[in-house]
């Protein structure tokens, strides 16, 4: 009876650490923004595998800081989205293809995560009349493909922490 609590004892651990990677395998969430897309490592500079759209439903397979490993259902393709991508709630589309009026745009989300959205902006723009924003323009229009955020972080020596956490 005591090897059996021992047993118990020493096995609870493992039980837990392994039923939560079981679970988060079995998962599936879905796409919150308009566009998205799967890439081939758990970076924004990793190449792209495929494009997802607003409540596709993705596998998740594993994950590696705030990136998740999942597949998608339509065309099994596999690679790595950011978790600001994804919810757990499972949402549909509006009829006609369009997507849902409360979807935001992948630039929306990545504004609003930094705090910056497009009402803070105008509301500093008409405190700040004087300021001229031409530059501050031309560069959000600015887009860098990942092959360049690769050879820039190559050519500068620079390593990327694991799973492009930060």
């Amino acid at each position: 009876m005591r090897r059996v609590l021992i047993a118990m004892l020493l096995l609870m651990p493992v039980t837990f650490l392994i039923s939560p990677a079981f679970t988060a395998m079995e998962k599936e969430m879905s796409i919150q923004v308009d566009r998205a897309q799967l890439r081939s490592t758990p970076a924004y500079y990793g190449s792209v595998v495929t494009t997802v759209n607003y409540a596709d439903r993705l596998k998740i397979i594993d994950s590696k800081g705030a990136w998740v490993k999942a597949a998608t259902a339509s065309n099994n393709a596999t690679g790595w989205i950011h978790i600001s991508a994804l919810t757990s709630t499972k949402l549909a589309p509006k009829s006609g293809g369009k997507n849902a009026p409360t979807s935001v745009s992948a630039g929306e989300l990545s504004a609003a995560e930094k705090g910056f959205t497009e009402q803070i902006e105008q509301a500093y723009r008409q405190k700040n009349k004087a300021i001229d924003f031409t530059w501050v323009d031309k560069m959000e229009q600015i887009e860098i493909s990942p092959r360049q955020s690769a050879a820039f972080l190559k050519e500068g020596r620079i390593e990327p922490a694991a799973g492009g956490e930060q």
